[in-house]
């Protein structure tokens, strides 16, 4: 039995991911082949590139951000590997990666996608989040130009495996970040696919099960950022 424990803190869905390119049963079975012992399923939100109907009443909405990782979990459930819950939102700019929050918080806050970064992450903390600032240096059509804000977060994505190989300059200038104010670092693979699974894995010093240990187990900063599974 291997002595590290392995997540991957950063996937989409093709079900709650409008740009996804795999199912989630699919996600879940690369990641276990890979050697994961946990993963958390990430989609895009509302203000993002979510697969919703934006008629349905906001329970309903809820439903379409939360459908990529039901279906992930019970696979996980079968398959004998931990799947929690996520979200990539887009806070007009930074792009946020919300960990330890859930249905109760998304339906008693129907306006949560129009928080500014500010407000999101004072409201959010507020209940209990960890924050990640995605690939803060990622240069895209759909991100507006920003100054990063690191103090609204509790950590930086140091590596995201989709900007290798061509942009490798995003994650340095994100790991400067990082260790210029004292940041926890993270990494991840940004999968859309299964194609990407392997990259960007987090090795923990202890196995964990929930979000709440997950969560714990970060805040201590043993855990390491790696480019990809050993």
């Amino acid at each position: 039995m291997s002595k590290n424990f392995y997540a991957q803190l950063h996937l989409h869905t093709a079900e709650s991911s409008h740009c996804g390119r795999a199912e989630a049963k699919q996600i879940v079975r690369a990641c276990k082949q890979a050697g994961y012992d946990l993963i958390v399923i990430t989609d895009h939100f509302f203000n993002a590139n979510i697969n919703c109907d934006f008629s349905l009443p906001w329970a309903g909405q809820v439903d379409c951000l939360m459908r990529g990782y039901r279906l992930a979990r019970e696979e996980g459930e079968r398959l004998g590997l931990t799947v929690l819950f996520g979200w990539e939102t887009n806070t007009f700019g930074p792009e946020v990666l919300t960990y330890g929050l859930g249905e109760d918080f998304l339906l008693a806050n129907p306006d949560v996608a129009l928080w500014p970064l500010e407000e999101y992450a004072r409201r959010c903390r507020a209940a209990g989040a960890f924050l990640c600032h995605a690939h803060p240096y990622r240069e895209a059509y759909y991100i507006p130009p920003f100054t990063p804000q690191p103090e609204f977060f509790d950590a930086i994505e140091v590596f995201n495996a989709a900007h290798h190989p061509g942009h490798a300059e995003w994650d340095a200038k994100a790991l400067k970040l990082a260790e210029d104010h004292n940041k926890i670092q993270l990494a991840g693979s940004d999968a859309h696919s299964t194609l990407w699974v392997f990259g960007g894995p987090m090795r923990l010093p202890w196995p964990v099960h929930t979000m709440e240990e997950l969560i714990a187990c970060l805040r201590t900063g043993e855990a390491v950022p790696l480019v990809s599974l050993d």
